[in-house]
């Protein structure tokens, strides 16, 4: 379980441009629970995801994972418990190394010793065998180096390495946005199958509303630095894009400023609308 008590995060503090990212978030997150997380631009998405990693700390609050306060555990010993992937491709894996010694860098960090270039056959098999899971041919390219993979194929493996070993946390900071729309689904839909199988504790933040609504049990949304709303259940299933736009509308007295949040609400219902 994740509880966050009372998180309070303020940047350039004491200075005409302070900002008070957070304000008191209280939040409680069951095992095996995936909840998306949708908001406006600067409403602090993101700012919650670096505080529950470690990134920074908190002047305020609280933050316990399974029972443990690690509200002020460093962010590298946060990191072999809870597993973060970025919205850019080229974040998260190493682009000179090769596919299987980037996987090798993963286990090794779950494992809890050096990594070593010396790969066993054991360790390959065991890469090569998770490889094939992804149905992209790659379990044929391990010797190929990162940074000549495709962006969707590159998150795929960072998908990957981040559960080789599973976590108690799976941070997914809008890792399909940065991806074609086909290829976003595809991610997306190993991300599902992925955190299902393992029953992985996960938050999601995505651009996509109809993602948020259609992808784990529970659906978060964020507004100047709080969660204005908290949807699950029967509540959440009735929910369609329209009316998410209109309690957004409704509780903040403005309609929604996310641009690529709007644009891919018209392309889905452009594509709904010519079936």
């Amino acid at each position: 379980m994740l509880e966050l008590k009372g998180l309070e995060k303020t940047y350039l503090k004491h200075t005409v441009n302070e900002h008070r990212a957070l304000r008191g978030i209280d939040l409680q997150i069951a095992d095996g629970e995936f909840i998306t997380v949708i908001g406006s631009n600067g409403a602090g998405k993101s700012t919650l995801f670096n505080a529950v990693a470690g990134t920074f700390f908190c002047e305020r609050g609280r933050i316990v994972l399974d029972g443990r306060d690690i509200t002020y555990v460093r962010e590298h010993r946060r990191a072999r418990q809870i597993s973060r992937i970025f919205q850019d491709p080229m974040k998260g894996s190493a682009p000179g190394l090769t596919i299987a010694e980037n996987i090798a860098l993963a286990y090794a960090r779950g494992e809890n010793h050096l990594f070593s270039f010396a790969l066993s056959r054991r360790k390959l098999e065991l890469f090569r065998d998770c490889l094939a899971q992804l149905n992209m041919d790659l379990e044929n390219r391990m010797n190929t180096r990162m940074g000549l993979l495709s962006g969707g194929q590159r998150q795929a493996v960072t998908l990957l390495m981040a559960t080789i070993h599973t976590p108690r946390l799976l941070l997914l900071d809008e890792h399909t946005a940065a991806l074609d729309p086909l290829t976003a689904e595809r991610v997306l839909e190993m991300t599902r199958s992925i955190v299902a199988e393992r029953n992985i504790t996960t938050l999601m933040i995505t651009h996509n509303i109809n993602a948020a609504l259609s992808t784990g049990s529970r659906t978060l949304m964020m507004e100047q630095g709080q969660i204005i709303l908290d949807l699950e259940g029967g509540t959440r299933d009735a929910m369609s894009v329209p009316d998410l736009l209109a309690v957004y509308r409704e509780k903040c007295g403005k309609a929604l400023d996310n641009d690529r949040m709007l644009l891919d609400n018209e392309q889905n219902m452009d594509v709904h609308g010519s079936e």
